[in-house]
């Protein structure tokens, strides 16, 4: 069985976040340090905790009954509290009958680093201490145990050694050997947990585990709080670096990182969509998505519970006429979807393509209108993400306006971060997703759809039951509803998310995107890495990477996944030869920047492993 001890045992001197001088309870993002405590080792795969609790123990023991735990928890009060941890060890002991991991209930730290302290291999009778050689970068670092190094052993500890090699996260793990040795120690004389580690130190019997990269913080302090604080929010709950499943940096294009205003929002409240609160959300939904696209009163907007390509599949299924033809521009992955889209619904299909990241023949296009009165709807896409180019999406719409026809645009991937403006545009149904430069949750789409268009389909057939936007249209108009249970709580998000994106304006976010995009291409080339830009039509939320000669693409993924960062293989002729990396989604320059030094270490781990391998002599 995977056991830890907590200890909860310390009166702090200084009082943090309310709890008094319990440092166990001090909250941050939240929660009490106690219950994160519990769901990170929960997360790393520990069994059962043994909570060692002193002062104020009845305290701890409300807070473990008022929350819940997914791992069960043992209680045991040590009496001896003011004596130090020696005694908690001794209260827990007959848990300890077997090599255990020891953790503060005041430090935050990922589960990555329990799983990794639990196999980091020792002899059994060995102490495996947690070391952060980042002596410089640790937070508040005279309230944490120093140690000197020799190799991979520690031969000092203490809280005062001078020059010290690292910094103790707080992560131990123990075995039944230190009991003994504590429990006949301290039938002579009292003696600190500390000392007792040094005096094993002294004899080489403790381990060093250098944590590496990993985020941790001991929340000493209100000062240490509030960072804790901006840890989370910047990397997420478990402040994980190592993608295991709890958290990831998404650098794909989409779904993207979300900021903790929208994940709250997600699970703000239980809501029924046919009652009044659901429509005053709708309703307010509906005038913000216009204010991002840039539309009238006049136009309606849609939400559909549906991925991007659900809203697209709306537009087209809804508005191009029985026996009519749809042009489809495409230079891209997206572009041949909806293609696709339309062939399902037995659309003829005029096809305006062109090589996968070409520019569009926009000079070809009104003679093209002009031979096939036939053609209803001109389709296209603005973001082109499979080859992270900009469609001319202005000068379309000006040359379809002009024909008397109609244009549908794919805005999934740029509304929010791409200039785009249905009006000026001249475009008559733009759809767009809540999962990426608008960074809401996924399974919302949102449809924009100009007044003049729904008297060329006044006496059509439907062709599909749940996206014929008629129904929308009649249930948004006489009631605020949707005609089909929404996904409400992602309503929600797109809501909290909306009002994150109006807070700064629409403008100041494209120029965020600018920023991030350029930062992060710079940073590329200055590695060595080749890109694939169009510096003229390119967008500024998804950037195309030749994976390094001597690589290959799952070497740059895995790597960067162990790091923490997700990225996308390129799609079609480029899959295999490069990648993706988006910033999309709620990302700030500090996310780019420890990117840029994630990749750095996969690319040049990569080159040194190369220069290892023995080269084999050819013989004649």
């Amino acid at each position: 069985m995977k056991r830890a001890i907590v200890l909860a045992d310390e009166r702090s001197e200084r009082v943090v976040n309310g709890s008094g001088h319990v440092k166990a309870l001090a909250k941050v993002a939240g929660l009490p340090l106690i219950i994160r405590n519990l769901r990170t080792l929960h997360a790393a795969g520990i069994e059962e905790a043994i909570v060692v609790t002193g002062y104020q123990s009845e305290k701890i023991r409300w807070a473990l009954d008022s929350y819940h735990l997914d791992i069960p928890v043992t209680v045991v009060h040590n009496e001896h509290w003011k004596h130090g941890s020696a005694h908690s060890i001794i209260a827990a002991s007959g848990w300890i009958d077997q090599q255990v991991v020891l953790v503060p209930s005041d430090h935050l730290y990922p589960p990555s680093l329990i799983r990794r302290i639990l196999n980091s291999p020792a002899p059994v009778d060995s102490v495996v201490l947690a070391v952060d050689r980042r002596c410089d970068d640790v937070f508040d670092q005279e309230e944490c145990l120093k140690v000197h190094l020799e190799g991979n052993s520690i031969s000092d500890i203490g809280m005062n050694i001078e020059r010290p090699d690292g910094v103790c996260p707080g992560i131990v793990r123990i075995s039944p050997v230190l009991v003994d040795k504590l429990k006949r120690l301290l039938e002579d004389v009292e003696i600190s947990l500390v000392d007792s580690l040094r005096a094993m130190a002294r004899r080489g019997r403790v381990r060093m585990l250098d944590v590496k990269n990993v985020r941790w913080i001991s929340i000493s302090s209100p000062q240490a709080r509030r960072y804790a604080e901006l840890l989370i929010q910047l990397h997420g709950d478990t402040l994980e670096t190592s993608y295991d499943g709890e958290h990831a940096m998404l650098l794909n294009p989409g779904p993207v990182t979300t900021t903790p205003r929208v994940k709250a929002a997600v699970g703000a409240r239980d809501m029924c969509h046919r009652e009044p609160i659901f429509s005053s959300l709708l309703d307010s939904l509906q005038r913000k998505l216009r204010r991002v696209f840039k539309a009238t009163e006049q136009h309606d907007v849609f939400v559909i519970t549906a991925s991007g390509t659900g809203g697209m599949e709306s537009a087209i299924s809804t508005f191009v006429p029985l026996g009519k033809k749809f042009l489809v521009l495409s230079n891209g992955a997206f572009g041949e979807r909806l293609r696709e889209i339309a062939e399902v619904h037995n659309i003829v299909v005029v096809p305006f393509f062109v090589p996968w990241g070409q520019a569009l023949p926009v000079e070809k296009l009104d003679a093209a209108l002009k031979a096939d009165p036939d053609i209803a709807a001109v389709g296209m896409i603005h973001h082109e993400t499979s080859m992270a180019v900009l469609n001319p999406v202005n000068e379309v719409g000006g040359v379809v306006r002009q024909n008397g026809r109609m244009l549908i645009v794919d805005a999934v991937s740029s509304l929010g971060a791409e200039q785009l403006d249905v009006v000026s545009d001249n475009i008559d149904v733009c759809v767009s997703s809540a999962n990426k430069c608008l960074h809401a949750f996924s399974g919302v789409a949102s449809v924009c759809v100009h007044p003049r268009v729904w008297k060329n389909i006044q006496d059509e057939q439907p062709r599909s039951y749940y996206l014929d936007l008629r129904k929308y249209r009649e249930f948004m108009k006489k009631r605020s509803q949707t005609p089909f249970t929404p996904g409400v709580n992602t309503m929600m998000s797109l809501n909290a998310a909306l009002d994150e994106l109006l807070d700064v304006g629409v403008e100041s976010r494209m120029e965020h995107y600018q920023n991030l995009s350029s930062r992060l291409r710079s940073g590329l080339r200055s590695l060595g890495m080749e890109l694939l830009v169009d510096s003229e039509r390119a967008s500024h939320s998804v950037t195309i990477v030749k994976v390094p000669d001597g690589m290959t693409y799952a070497d740059i993924y895995l790597g960067l996944k162990s790091r923490g960062y997700i990225v996308y293989e390129s799609k079609g002729e480029l899959a295999g030869s490069y990648f993706q990396v988006a910033n999309m989604g709620a990302l700030e320059e500090i996310h780019i920047d420890e990117f840029l030094s994630a990749i750095g270490m996969v690319i040049s781990e990569a080159r040194d492993f190369s220069m290892e391998q023995p080269v084999l002599k050819q013989h004649a």
